[in-house]
């Protein structure tokens, strides 16, 4: 796992910032715009569309939407600016559905807003602006193939799931159903074919059959600790990874879902990884994973003051880090809740649109693709036994290099053992102070070749 501790001085602030493969091709911020009184967030929720050749963004603000275009992305133009029925909201969230965006907020009144992109970038209207279903949301969900709009958190179900329909007309939605659920409250949620993957707090992560939305059914449950914050599938939908937002430090999880069909899902394994300075006096601060989404074989990770991280997870438990970007570097030491909120890396002109909470809209480029480039490699030789163990287990490397580290996690990504090996083979460690459960050992040599292997304690 590739660790950094910066020492950037504040005199850089926004010229001179950390980077691994990615090249920042422009920033938008308005220092004139409301600040919220919600931890000084300005910015909040972005989200993407690209329309008849043109390609656009849109950034939550306290108190706006605001939208841009990017076709040329090295100067982003500011092509509509609407406000809603406040100026100090910390949370605006959109989806796209064919040419129109759909925008929510946890301010109390706001409602739904739906805006036509049809005529952009000449004239962006805003369809529908209404709280006739719900007043608040705290994230929304949007399946583009049924059309079906899943609110998360709202006011109305604030145990469940508020489903809505706008394929029948995109500025006109139904409601379908509002229905409480066994996980109860849902921060947000993945769909895929009328599947829901609820990210339900600290109740955990939840899967339904939504099928007949007025009939949801149970699929799957598991619960690592933390708070369940956001998730996205990976594109063959054989593993999930989830953020837990709190406590600070929580590792991203891999989740399997291969024996989904028998409701059976586990913990593959888990990631994370540090760019500053853990903060743990007088109060712990450590880095935040706040929303993770995903291209083709790539993860894109906002996490908060580190920025945007980007992994490649071809081996979908061995993800490597071959990107990022610090769009917050005026932070040397972990604070809390500031920094990369989002992303949106779907264009097609291969543009990141990335929001951070006081810096704005950043632009962002990935200068690494799968062929022909220097990334670490995962193939590595190793060999964890016993497995099942007891009291004691063994690290065993075929050809192993001059030197080489290991780290032994439990489920909620504490570092219980760490170390490095120098002239051999083989490293045993002793398990008996660690209860009973699920560990996962990671071995990475000095060339950069890693692997995490999960263990079973008795």
């Amino acid at each position: 796992m590739l660790l950094f501790a910066l020492g950037l001085c504040l005199a850089h602030l926004l010229v001179s910032q950390d980077s691994l493969n990615m090249t920042r091709l422009a920033r938008w911020d308005d220092e004139t715009l409301p600040i919220s009184t919600y931890y000084g967030i300005q910015y909040s929720g972005c989200w993407g569309i690209a329309l008849d050749g043109r390609e656009y963004a849109v950034l939550g603000g306290s108190a706006h939407v605001l939208f841009f275009d990017i076709t040329d992305p090295v100067h982003p133009e500011l092509v509509g600016k609407f406000t809603g029925t406040t100026a100090n909201t910390g949370w605006r969230e959109f989806k796209s559905y064919k040419n129109r965006i759909y925008g929510v907020s946890d301010a109390s009144t706001e409602g739904l807003m739906i805006f036509d992109m049809s005529q952009a970038p000449d004239t962006i209207i805003r369809t529908y602006f209404s709280n006739e279903f719900f007043n608040s949301a705290h994230t929304i969900t949007l399946d583009t193939t049924s059309g079906r709009i899943y609110l998360n958190g709202t006011n109305v179900v604030n145990q469940g799931l508020l489903v809505l329909d706008v394929s029948q007309d995109p500025d006109k939605p139904v409601v379908l159903a509002a229905e409480t659920l066994a996980g109860g409250y849902i921060h947000d949620s993945y769909v895929r074919n009328d599947t829901v993957y609820a990210s339900s707090g600290y109740n955990g992560y939840y899967i339904y059959d939504f099928t007949d939305p007025q009939n949801p059914d149970s699929l799957g449950y598991i619960k690592t600790g933390g708070y369940n914050h956001n998730s996205w599938l990976n594109a063959e939908g054989t593993y999930a990874y989830y953020t837990e937002e709190i406590p600070d430090g929580r590792p991203i999880q891999i989740i399997d879902l291969q024996n989904l069909a028998v409701q059976e899902i586990e913990v593959a394994g888990n990631f994370l990884d540090r760019f500053s300075t853990v903060v743990t006096n007088p109060v712990f601060h450590d880095a935040i994973p706040h929303n993770v989404y995903i291209r083709d074989n790539l993860l894109f990770n906002s996490q908060y003051e580190d920025g945007l991280l980007v992994y490649d997870i071809s081996n979908p438990t061995e993800p490597v880090l071959v990107g990022h970007y610090d769009t917050h570097p005026q932070n040397t030491q972990y604070n809390g809740y500031r920094g990369n909120w989002g992303s949106y890396p779907w264009l097609p002109s291969g543009t990141i649109i990335t929001g951070d909470m006081q810096n704005g809209l950043q632009l962002l480029k990935l200068n690494w693709s799968p062929v022909g480039t220097s990334a670490p490699s995962t193939g590595l030789n190793a060999t964890v036994y016993p497995n099942p163990a007891t009291d004691a287990l063994t690290l065993h490397l075929e050809e192993a290099p001059d030197e080489w580290s290991f780290r032994l996690f439990n489920l909620a990504g504490q570092v219980l053992q760490s170390g490095k090996v120098t002239g051999k083979t083989r490293q045993t460690l002793t398990l008996k102070n660690c209860s009973p459960g699920v560990y996962f050992v990671e071995i990475q040599t000095d060339e950069g070749k890693r692997t995490m292997n999960k263990v079973i304690l008795k």
